[in-house]
């Protein structure tokens, strides 16, 4: 069971369902030598593993996705608002976090 509210669980799936993929396409395009470093600062606490730490991380995200790095960028309120890494809003692409679809 989660702590978490109707508001916040919309949220959430809101965001899976769009910003998350859009983050992905976005990140994935980047080399990964500049993709590490992005990932690793949204990350928050990543700590560098083994004697190559990009290989390390292609490994962890070919195994994990790039949820995780996601989640740790995102922000969701009890209310339901949410805020983005400013590095997440930076490769959502041309978009950006407007969405007239919804």
């Amino acid at each position: 069971m989660t702590n978490e509210t109707d508001k916040q669980l919309q949220t959430w799936k809101y965001l899976r369902n769009t910003y998350y993929h859009r983050f992905v396409e976005g990140v994935s395009q980047l080399p990964w030598d500049v993709r590490y470093d992005v990932l690793r600062e949204i990350y928050g606490e990543w700590e560098p593993r083994g004697e190559d730490p990009v290989a390390s991380m292609m490994d962890y995200v070919f195994k994990k996705s790039y949820f995780p790095f996601f989640v740790n960028g995102v922000v969701v309120n009890q209310d339901g608002y949410f805020t983005l890494h400013p590095l997440i809003c930076n490769n959502l692409g041309d978009v950006g976090i407007f969405d007239d679809t919804f």
